[in-house]
């Protein structure tokens, strides 16, 4: 085996044409021993003369392209009375170009069987699609439009307005969102990080045309963005033909990071916020290291010592994740959750959870504090700290299990000129020692620089402690072989039955060096510590397992652990949550699941599903010993009848900043052949912000920011049912159109176009959607349960196939009788 050195440095060599490279990331490529993990360390890094920065990665296990552009702008290039611009644009920035009008920046990616998706933080605007790899060209032609050929229309200016005031209003109705922005105000005194970034609701009612122009002039250009490409793909031909698009484009400085130095907090801050919830939730933040810090990598182990990680992306987490039960912060309160997003500059570190009935929030305050002090005091103990680094190197394999991690993961790193030091993180983590942690939490977490939040229903006070900081010590760097690309496809899944006659799935995937479990188990009232629980189908629920060693004795042995605590363990929960988004999946939940109550908590598989870089037959073995025993037990016959129509109104009793307007049918089930007309259908009256009423209520009207449109089964009956978030003032016109849309349905019937489009989506989405161990291990437990089989990309071709366009137009008068649901205050 031969080993070519190339070094740790980018290496920048100017090609013949316009065209700067960074030749392959990483450090040292190995012939020989191909794997086919998705590892970015195999990358190549391009320069265009015009500033764009192009990032290519080849991986041909799956069909698929997923492209990633990152602007360098977010909350923190916004100026008092113009904050939420940066988010504003980005809305606009979804609507029309010079080649794809009339929303044809997104409507063309669902035609094409993709999807796409974006954001805007405070150090970033991004925007990112996965399409068949067939398709690639159409994401490159959309994002250079995005760049240059936006067609900012001042007519467009008040409906977006209305969907940017809906997504804000639907974060007022969680708590912990309100609280993280008003320990961001409060904490950062000087720099622009304290910015809300969907902006101040005053400040968004009165941007002008002309601001959000003159944004995007300022800030969408080449050098000042980040293009990832990764999946099957040809790197030189993707990168002449992303030459030849942005090329052209002008060559102008980038925007600058923002010259204020937030000053050192002296002192503990606070604030409360009083609403409807009835739960006292808190947040605390303390200032934290940015992802170029020397104190980053030490920071994400302590994190994992306190309560839990999730790793570096941005993608992983929504504000925090639960502590486990052996961290230093479990059992301080209620829900405890911790949150370190990666930064450019140092930002914040967030510890949430609520008070337990009868405990002061002084009491609360301080339990936190005094565990935080045993990382302070005293070096953490060996074993503690290699568990805690084991997780954290856990977490980074986690990150990037799909095309889609892997180029957001790029294009984010490189957006905090930090993907070097993210690809040296596995070394710098590995070698944190006890001093480090000790060091990291008296210098970052001392008591007067924390900042703290009460979400009350009533007004108190808490009792601050004291604890001085230390200096920090210099980083350190590594160098890692990288992992040749494999060109293999991914291999088709096996089926075998165990003894007592439970079905099992093997997927094999070496994406990642990491294995899945999925137990999916009848009922949806069972639950298991440390589990996740979810629904791969309606009436069902999974216990799953994630593990990164590549034994999978060990993964599947801990998930027959879960099983046994899932007999002792199990919950059914009212219908009688406050939170409107949660109200209507309950009353969903009710209707799809009818007379017959969830008492079935006999914890025996009705599927075991593994997923990830093992041998089958080694798998299948380990299986039969840990799962044999155990009788497979028919389905549970659920009680469920059709849904009826009409429209019921829950009226919560309290106030919301948003309610929410909701639609259920019964719908055919999967095994019927008329199921796939009625999703063709769903798809041409709605899927994500498109589709008749999507376009014509976020788009056209601005009444909503997002429908959630899905159908759902328990593998005998189906539903079709629409979420949507809506501020109160507009649930009426809201219901109007959608009663208008649903009758113009019958009135003018879709167009074979509109049916031709929803089929290729449909066929496009089941070759692109599932990548990681657990999408796959997902999606197969639900095509099981819904099928009784596995099914191929052809076989869903052939079903598609089979429905006519007459079988869609048959089916119109099932989608439009259902029952319309309102939840308000």
């Amino acid at each position: 085996m031969q080993q070519y050195l190339i070094g740790s440095d980018r290496i920048r060599a100017r090609s013949a044409s316009a065209l700067k490279t960074a030749v392959v990331l990483a450090l040292v490529f190995v012939t020989g021993n191909v794997q086919a993990e998705l590892d970015l360390r195999n990358a190549s890094v391009n320069y265009l003369d015009n500033g764009l920065t192009v990032i290519l990665l080849e991986d041909r296990n799956f069909p698929v392209a997923s492209v990633q552009m990152l602007y360098r702008v977010g909350a923190r290039n916004e100026i008092t009375g113009k904050t939420g611009l940066a988010h504003y644009l980005e809305h606009m920035a979804f609507r029309d170009s010079e080649n794809f009008p009339d929303t044809g920046l997104v409507s063309s990616i669902y035609a094409h069987g993709g999807e796409w998706h974006g954001y805007t933080w405070t150090d970033q605007t991004t925007y990112f699609s996965t399409v068949p790899s067939e398709n690639l060209d159409l994401l490159l032609r959309i994002e250079a439009d995005r760049m240059s050929r936006l067609l900012i229309a001042q007519k467009n200016m008040e409906a977006e307005r209305g969907a940017v005031l809906a997504e804000m209003h639907m974060y007022e109705n969680d708590p912990t969102s309100m609280l993280i922005d008003a320990v961001m105000f409060t904490s950062f005194l000087a720099h622009p990080y304290r910015n809300n970034t969907i902006g101040w609701e005053s400040d968004i009612e009165n941007l002008q045309h002309e601001d959000v122009v003159d944004f995007y002039e300022r800030h969408y250009h080449p050098a000042n963005a980040v293009l990832a490409i990764v999946g099957d793909i040809d790197p030189a031909a993707a990168l002449s033909r992303i030459e030849e698009l942005f090329g052209g484009f002008e060559k102008r400085a980038p925007t600058p990071l923002p010259v204020t130095i937030e000053p050192e907090q002296k002192g503990e801050r606070r604030i409360q916020l009083h609403g409807s919830s009835t739960s006292r939730q808190f947040v605390i933040g303390y200032r934290a290291p940015s992802v170029s810090h020397p104190d980053f990598a030490a920071f994400l182990v302590l994190q994992d010592i306190l309560g839990s990680g999730s790793g570096i992306s941005f993608l992983q987490n929504d504000w925090g994740t639960p502590v486990r039960d052996d961290s230093l912060l479990a059992g301080a309160a209620a829900n405890v959750t911790t949150w370190f997003p990666p930064s450019a500059q140092d930002y914040i570190f967030i510890i949430g959870g609520a008070a337990e009935a009868n405990v002061s929030e002084a009491a609360v305050e301080q339990k936190i504090d005094d565990r935080i002090a045993a990382a302070r005091q005293k070096p953490i103990h060996k074993a503690a700290l290699s568990g805690a680094i084991t997780r954290t190197l856990d977490q980074l394999v986690f990150d990037v299990g799909t095309t889609e991690d892997a180029a957001h993961q790029l294009a984010f790193f490189e957006g905090l000129h930090a993907l070097d030091t993210v690809l040296n993180l596995p070394g710098l983590v590995s070698t944190v020692t006890a001093a480090d942690i000790q060091r990291i939490a008296r210098t970052w977490l001392a008591p007067e620089r924390r900042t703290i939040a009460w979400h009350l229903p009533r007004q108190t006070a808490a009792e601050p402690g004291i604890e001085a900081p230390a200096a920090p010590v210099a980083t350190k760097s590594f160098e890692h072989p990288a992992i040749a690309i494999d060109d293999s496809p991914l291999h088709p899944p096996e089926q075998r039955k165990l003894t007592g006659g439970i079905p099992v799935i093997f997927q094999h995937s070496d994406v990642s060096p990491a294995l899945f479990v999925q137990i999916v188990l009848h009922g949806t009232s069972i639950a298991a510590e440390n589990a996740v629980v979810n629904a791969p189908a309606e009436g069902f629920t999974s216990l799953t397992v994630r593990r990164r060693d590549r034994e999978p004795g060990n993964a599947i042995r801990e998930a027959r652990e879960l099983l046994d605590d899932a007999r002792r363990v199990a919950s059914t929960d009212d219908m009688d949550s406050t939170h409107p988004e949660v109200r209507l999946g309950q009353i969903f939940e009710h209707y799809m699941s009818g007379a017959a109550a969830r008492s079935d908590v006999a914890a025996v598989p009705a599927l075991i599903v593994v997923s990830g870089n093992a041998n089958a037959e080694e798998v299948f073995v380990l299986l039969e010993q840990a799962f044999g025993e155990l009788k497979a037990r028919p389905t549970p016959v659920l009680l469920s009848g059709p849904v009826g129509s009409g429209e019921e109104v829950v009226n919560l009793g309290i106030p919301v900043a948003q309610a929410q307007l909701g639609y259920i049918v019964s719908a055919p089930g999967p095994r019927e052949r008329s199921s796939d007309a009625i999703r063709l259908l769903q798809y041409v009256l709605s899927h994500g912000y498109e589709g008749r009423l999507g376009k014509e209520a976020i788009s056209n009207r601005g009444l909503a920011y997002y429908i959630d449109s899905r159908y759902r089964s328990d593998g005998t009956s189906g539903w079709v049912t629409l979420s949507i978030g809506v501020d109160p003032g507009k649930i009426d016109a809201l219901k109007v159109l959608l009663r208008e849309e649903l009758q113009r349905l019958q009135d003018e019937p879709p167009t074979p176009a509109e049916v031709d489009e929803a089929r290729n989506h449909l066929l496009g989405r089941a070759r692109s959607a599932a990548q990681s161990n657990e999408e796959l291990a997902d999606d197969l437990a639900r095509q099981w349960l819904w099928h009784g089989d596995t099914l191929t990309a052809q076989s869903l071709q052939q079903r598609l196939a089979d429905v006519s366009y007459r079988d869609v137009l048959d089916t119109v008068p099932a989608l439009v009788n259902g029952l319309t649901i309102v939840v308000k205050e």
